[in-house]
């Protein structure tokens, strides 16, 4: 029982430092690459932790190589647009111009009703108040408003 406790504590300091040196982002932010990396590092670390069996260093070697790899990565999409796109999309314009672009919907498979949903969180209480509804490469729409014929307010 002594060992695993002992195991847990390197563990958990050795992943705290790993996602901290890959600089990772808030949960809900996280790209494709990071989830994986932030999966298989949790799934790895728990086989010598829990497995007596296995050397501590057959669990550390591959979780070094998944955060140098992801580390790799998130420089490669930093210095490279279209590798940044490759692996992470482009934002899909779900409404425009007064309409829904059905086939971006489906491809999003996000449905006209999420959208309008979206609107309103955003605080416009129709469609007809915007002019533009993106989903970026984060998972969160963008709803973007119409432009106002209002005079500017503050006397410029």
């Amino acid at each position: 029982m002594t060992v695993i406790i002992f195991r847990a504590f390197i563990f958990y300091f050795l992943l705290m430092l790993m996602m901290k040196l890959m600089g990772k982002r808030q949960i809900g932010e996280m790209q494709l690459t990071e989830l994986i990396t932030t999966v298989m590092l949790s799934e790895m670390a728990v086989l010598p932790l829990t497995d007596t069996d296995i050397p501590v260093t057959h669990g550390l070697l591959p979780l070094l190589l998944i955060s140098s790899l992801e580390v790799v990565i998130a420089f490669a999409e930093q210095k490279s647009k279209g590798f940044r796109r490759f692996l992470n999309g482009n934002p899909i314009v779900l409404y425009e111009k007064g309409r829904f672009v059905e086939k971006n919907l489906e491809k999003a498979r996000v449905s006209a009703e999420d959208v309008e949903a979206m609107v309103r969180v955003n605080g416009y209480a129709t469609l007809d108040e915007v002019s533009c509804v993106i989903l970026e490469i984060s998972g969160k729409m963008s709803v973007l408003p119409k432009k106002s014929n209002k005079p500017n307010q503050s006397g410029e």
